[in-house]
């Protein structure tokens, strides 16, 4: 709001054949402070760029240092289960709460991510989803999803809990995180 302040020229309402007219004039100062205004913000910009990409290798190469940083809540039963391979994200699994009936299997899964994750208007960190699995049929689909603005589920949360007859069952595609979570959950150990 300050920069939008500082960019307020002088206005002039001038009357033409009847017409309101709005005039923006500017003074060198204000156009020289802009102008230096706009280079810093650039500067800023290519400054986040080179942090987020050494950020990015860093990650990269050890995925699992980012991982350290993570609490594991272990008082809520959650056990880490693995990292993409740029540290991208994280998974975790919980056995606390997991039901059984038949061939189905309710499970709750903790998912983490180095960078702040956008889906619509809601950014988070942080997604724990309740996952329903049909171990015979060999599909899935989420009951509830909570979005954490921040890390280790902290932070304001955001719940999408959908009418349970109307959500569509979705086919576990082989070699996905939703595979290994699907075989985690089914598992004949369980």
């Amino acid at each position: 709001m300050h920069k939008l302040m500082q960019r307020i020229a002088l206005t002039a309402l001038v009357l033409t054949d009847g017409w309101a007219v709005t005039a923006v004039a500017q003074t060198p100062e204000q156009q020289q402070m802009w102008d230096a205004q706009r280079v810093q913000e650039l500067a800023d910009e290519k400054a986040k760029a080179e942090e987020l990409r050494k950020a990015r290798e860093a990650r990269k190469a050890d995925p699992m240092a980012w991982v350290r940083t993570l609490d594991p809540m272990t008082a809520g039963g959650w056990e880490f289960r693995g990292v993409a391979s740029d540290g991208s994200w994280a998974a975790y699994t919980t056995t606390h709460q997991m039901k059984r009936s038949g061939k189905s299997v309710t499970v709750w899964l903790r998912q983490e991510y180095a960078e702040v994750q956008v889906n619509a208007d809601t950014r988070y960190m942080s997604v724990v989803e309740k996952v329903q699995y049909d171990c015979a049929k060999e599909r899935e689909r989420p009951l509830v999803v909570i979005y954490y603005s921040g890390s280790n589920i902290q932070g304001s949360a955001q719940t999408e809990e959908p009418d349970s007859k109307s959500i569509p069952w979705n086919a576990i595609v082989p070699g996905t995180r939703d595979e290994f979570n699907f075989l985690w959950a089914c598992g004949t150990d369980r």
